[in-house]
């Protein structure tokens, strides 16, 4: 991909007339931000705002052999997850080392995988092995549709006022198949925020007058858009993973704290390495920092991946995956590792080479945990 020219989502035209600052994420051009970023998140919070999330990976997959293929790719509960819904599954390598964090929606007659855009490849090529001999057909159906999502507290609200379907009802980790005229698509209550969110996948020809309606020609109801940067803030006050970050091969389900996306009554590819973490403990844990008021002042230093975690008595204890400025928490807050014997809620640490204070918090960092420990796919980013 780094030698490569960037992928380019349907709307990027749109981007560019609005003056959006773009950037690459996993190969694709993306807006970052268009009006700034902490006006975007205080509009999110506030009110409601609309995002292209096109370049996420989405994978079709049918045919009778495909429960089987994905109970053995993922970890979770594949066999008892019910029709029309969505979930957070993960998928490992054999010594159970996360390969990617992926949203699996489970409709009447297929499957739809969404994972990583940095790692569609690789996702596509493990399901196209798995399912090798099996009555099964895998499709990548991510150059031939798009997605977007509506998050904010009067998203519902909003879109039952402007659409002539209503999706406000559906309740969390519910997903569903429609048409519109001629247009089917899927929508689904998932995503990696705590705010009320709807993403919608539906097919390229229908993107533009989609996205144009609801930034525009909805009225009083339209929404602005909102950059990538300020999903990934949203994000980390979910207390959401992202590929890269909080997650990659290295490490595995129970030390990122995504024990509840495995289903251990399954034979899943890394089972077994993983049971033998969950057996022995982990010696890292994945936990939430609220730093002191002076790390406002030096969030980009603060907030960087590997910026170094240190105990009471200045020993290095762990290391920040991702960090941020928070309007909704009023303070810069971080994800890190840190040895699980000072990860207690409440206990106090230092961030950086300047040693900022900061406390360990329960994650999420605002609103309630959804079900699946706070780490709706974090697959909305690279």
């Amino acid at each position: 991909m780094a030698d490569s020219e960037p992928l380019k989502t349907p709307l990027h035209g749109r981007h560019v007339a609005m003056e959006a600052r773009m950037g690459q994420e996993g190969g694709w051009q993306v807006p970052l931000s268009y009006r700034g970023v902490l006006d975007e998140v205080e509009a999110a919070h506030r009110r409601a705002g609309v995002c292209d999330v096109s370049h996420v990976g989405r994978i079709r997959i049918r045919g009778d052999g495909a429960l089987d293929l994905l109970e053995r790719v993922c970890t979770a509960d594949v066999a008892r997850q019910e029709d029309d819904t969505a979930r957070l599954t993960l998928l490992c390598n054999e010594r159970g080392g996360i390969r990617d964090a992926c949203l699996l929606l489970r409709l009447e007659n297929f499957w739809v995988l969404t994972c990583s855009p940095r790692n569609r490849a690789k996702v596509l090529g493990d399901i196209q092995a798995a399912g090798a001999g099996l009555d099964v057909k895998v499709d990548d159906q991510t150059s031939v549709t798009s997605q977007l999502a509506v998050v904010g507290p009067a998203a519902r609200a909003i879109l039952d006022a402007v659409l002539p379907v209503r999706v406000g009802g559906l309740a969390r980790r519910q997903a569903k198949l429609g048409s519109l005229m001629v247009a089917r698509y899927i929508a689904m209550r998932a995503g990696p925020t705590v705010l009320w969110s709807l993403e919608v996948i539906l097919p390229n020809m229908f993107i533009l007058p989609a996205w144009d309606f609801v930034t525009h020609k909805a009225g009083a109801n339209a929404l602005g858009p909102l950059g990538m940067a300020a999903r990934d803030v949203l994000r980390i006050e979910a207390g959401c993973v992202r590929w890269g970050h909080e997650i990659d091969e290295t490490l595995d389900p129970i030390t990122a704290g995504l024990g509840a996306a495995v289903d251990f009554e399954h034979d899943f590819i890394g089972a077994g390495a993983v049971r033998a973490v969950q057996e022995r403990g982990p010696g890292r844990k994945r936990v939430g920092l609220v730093l002191a008021d002076e790390a406002q002042s030096q969030v980009a230093s603060v907030c960087r991946k590997g910026t170094v975690v240190r105990g009471p008595a200045g020993a290095e204890v762990g290391a920040v995956t991702s960090g941020t400025f928070s309007p909704a928490c009023g303070a810069v807050i971080a994800m890190a590792y840190v040895r699980s014997d000072i990860a207690a809620e409440g206990a106090e640490l230092a961030v950086g080479e300047a040693g900022v204070p900061a406390r360990v918090s329960s994650l999420p960092f605002v609103g309630r945990t959804p079900t699946d420990a706070g780490a709706d796919a974090g697959n909305g980013a690279s």
